[in-house]
């Protein structure tokens, strides 16, 4: 936090959170589809090299959730010693719901169509194919 240098354990830390989060919602995608309470269920994951700096979940491209994530000093063990970090607070996040209503003008739907949109561009560009 000090000196904002690099850390391998705290990259290593934030990979470790990803990866439980990440698998936590595949597993829940998957059983929707193993339990037959949707007939088809589909995730499929891929990683870029920025710093999360909010949650976005698009739906059906009918609806949105979106939350800053804030960032507070947090003091946390890493290799075994304490360490001041500037952590991102995700379960912090508050979400906003913007859901399509038909009208292409509406703020929500123009909302969702940017997201879709920001989210295309990550995917296809710097986002690669994550392999747990």
């Amino acid at each position: 936090m000090d000196d904002l240098t690099d850390s391998p354990a705290f990259r290593a830390r934030a990979t470790r959170i990803m990866q439980r989060h990440t698998l936590a919602v595949v597993d829940a995608v998957n059983e929707l589809a193993e339990l037959e309470i949707v007939s088809n269920a589909r995730a499929e994951v891929r990683i870029n090299p920025a710093v999360p700096l909010f949650k976005l979940y698009l739906i059906n491209e009918a609806e949105a959730f979106f939350g800053y994530y804030p960032v507070q000093e947090h003091k946390i063990k890493l290799d075994g010693e304490e360490t001041a970090i500037w952590d991102l607070m995700g379960k912090d996040a508050t979400l906003f719901h913007h859901s399509a209503d038909g009208n292409e003008d509406s703020l929500a739907a123009q909302f969702i169509s940017q997201s879709r949109m920001w989210f295309n561009s990550i995917w296809t560009t710097v986002g690669r194919e994550y392999m747990p």
